[in-house]
C-alpha cells in the first residue's frame, strides 16, 4: 500500500514537472517571438501609410486614414520641419510656365513665398490682409535693397504688427485701408508677370496650423488685372470706392483658361452662381465661412438635379448661428465640420466636376460680396482639380497631422 502511494506521488510529481516545463517553454516562446511579431505588425502598418491614398481600395480607406492620422500626428508632435503630405506640387503647363501649388499647414509654404519674392527683378505689388512672417518681411526688405520697387497694401487692423513695422522702417511704403470693412486679399504680383494668390495669409498660424492653399501662375494678362486693382488700393480706394471693373476677366496662363474677379466691384457671387450652374456630377466645397443664403440655395438646387455636393466647414464657424450648415444638410448636401482642432479650416475653395477649381480670399458671405476687398480665381484644369480634390479628402479625413 505504501509502495502504491509512493508511486502515485512520484507520477504526480513527474506530471507536474512536465507541465511546468511545458508552461516555461510556452512562456519562453512567447517572450522570444512576441516582440518581433509586434515589430512586424507595426512595420506593416507603417508601410501601409505610405500607400498613396488614391491607390487604397475603398474597403481599406477607413483603416488607412486612421493609421495615417496617427502617423502624421505623431510626427507633427515632434516639431520636426518635415512635410507630412503633398504640400508642394508642380504641374506642367504646355506653352507656359509650370503652375505651382502649395497647401498648409506645411513647413514649406512660408519659405516658398519668400523664394517667390526673391525672384522679382523689377516690381513687387503685395496685397495682404495679415503679415507676421519675419522671413517674408526679410525677403521684401532684401528685394528693395537690390533695387526692386516694393509696394504693400494691408488691412488697418494689422498695420501695427512687427513685420509691417520693419517694412516701414526700411522705407517701404505700406498703405492701410482705414475702413471698417476688411482688405482681405492675399496676393503678390512679381515683375508684372507672376501672380501668387489663394487663401494663405502671410502668418505663422496660416503656415503652421491652418488649412490653406496658394497658387502661382505666370501670365502677363492676369498680372495686369491684379495690378489694376492693386493700383486702386494703393491710391487709397477700397471697398465700394474701388469701382474699377475687371475689363478682361478671361485670360490664359500658358494653356490653362483662367477667369478672375474682385469684390465688391465685379459681383463675385454672380460668377460663382454661373460656375456652379455648369456642374453635372459633383461639387466639393471647402469654406471657412459659409453664410450666403443665395449660394446655399444653389447648392440645394444642384442636389435636386442629382449632383453630388459635399461641404467641409471650419469647426468654429460652422457653429455660428449664421452658418448655412444645417440648411444645407437638410437639403441633402453631405456636410462635415473640419477635424482640424489645432487651427482653422481656412480654405475658400470650390471644385466642380473634378475639372474646375475656384480659389482665392473670398468667403461665402454677404460681407465678402458687398463690403470686403476680395479676389477669386477660376481655373479650368483637371490636373489642378485633381490636387485640390486630394486636399479636400485629406482635410475631411483629418490625415494632415492635426
Amino acid at each position: 500500500m505504501a509502495r502504491k502511494l509512493r508511486n502515485q506521488v512520484v507520477r504526480a510529481a513527474k506530471g507536474a514537472a512536465k507541465d511546468a516545463a511545458r508552461h516555461s517553454l510556452r512562456r519562453l516562446f512567447r517572450a522570444r517571438f512576441a516582440l518581433p511579431a509586434v515589430l512586424l505588425v507595426s512595420a506593416g502598418a507603417l508601410g501601409f501609410t505610405f500607400v498613396p491614398e488614391e491607390s487604397v481600395p475603398p474597403l481599406l480607406e477607413p483603416l488607412h486614414s486612421c493609421l495615417l492620422r496617427q502617423r502624421n500626428h505623431a510626427v507633427r508632435s515632434t516639431g520636426l520641419p518635415v512635410s507630412l503630405y503633398e504640400d508642394a506640387v508642380r504641374i506642367e503647363n504646355p506653352s507656359g510656365s509650370p503652375v505651382q501649388l502649395y497647401f498648409a499647414p506645411s513647413p514649406r509654404i512660408a519659405g516658398a513665398l519668400a523664394e517667390f519674392i526673391g525672384t522679382a527683378l523689377s516690381t513687387l505689388d503685395v496685397c495682404i490682409y495679415d503679415l507676421d512672417l519675419e522671413n517674408v518681411a526679410d525677403a521684401l526688405i532684401d528685394a528693395q535693397k537690390r533695387g526692386v520697387s516694393v509696394k504693400v497694401v494691408t488691412d488697418s487692423d494689422n498695420y501695427k504688427l512687427n513685420a509691417v513695422r520693419r517694412l516701414l522702417e526700411a522705407g517701404i511704403e505700406v498703405i492701410p485701408d482705414n475702413r471698417k470693412s476688411i482688405m482681405h486679399n492675399k496676393f503678390v504680383v512679381a515683375d508684372a508677370m507672376r501672380v501668387w494668390t489663394g487663401s494663405f495669409n502671410f502668418t505663422e498660424n496660416c503656415a503652421g496650423r491652418n488649412d490653406n492653399n496658394a497658387i502661382v501662375l505666370e501670365s502677363p494678362e492676369l498680372a495686369a488685372g491684379y495690378i489694376a486693382k492693386f493700383d486702386e488700393y494703393h491710391a487709397g480706394r477700397f471697398s465700394r470706392a474701388a469701382k474699377l471693373r475687371t475689363e478682361n476677366p478671361s485670360v490664359k496662363a500658358g494653356s490653362i483658361p483662367v477667369r478672375y474677379a474682385f469684390s465688391p466691384s465685379d459681383g463675385v457671387r454672380r460668377i460663382l452662381l454661373e460656375e456652379l450652374s455648369s456642374a453635372r456630377k459633383s461639387v466639393d466645397v471647402m469654406a471657412f465661412s459659409f453664410t450666403d443664403g443665395t449660394l446655399a440655395d444653389k447648392l440645394a438646387e444642384l442636389v435636386r438635379r442629382g449632383v453630388a455636393v459635399r461641404c467641409l466647414f471650419d469647426n468654429g464657424q460652422a457653429g455660428s448661428k449664421y452658418s448655412r450648415k444645417g440648411a444645407l444638410a437638410k437639403a441633402g448636401v453631405h456636410v462635415c465640420s473640419s477635424p482640424n482642432r489645432t487651427g482653422k479650416m481656412h480654405h475658400k475653395v470650390i471644385i466642380i466636376d473634378n475639372t474646375t477649381v475656384i480659389t482665392g480670399s473670398y468667403n461665402y458671405s454677404r460681407n465678402a460680396e458687398e463690403f470686403n476687398d476680395e479676389n477669386i480665381i477660376v481655373l479650368r484644369c483637371p490636373a489642378i482639380a485633381r490636387y485640390y480634390t486630394k486636399e479636400f479628402k485629406r482635410c475631411i479625413r483629418g490625415t494632415k497631422g492635426y
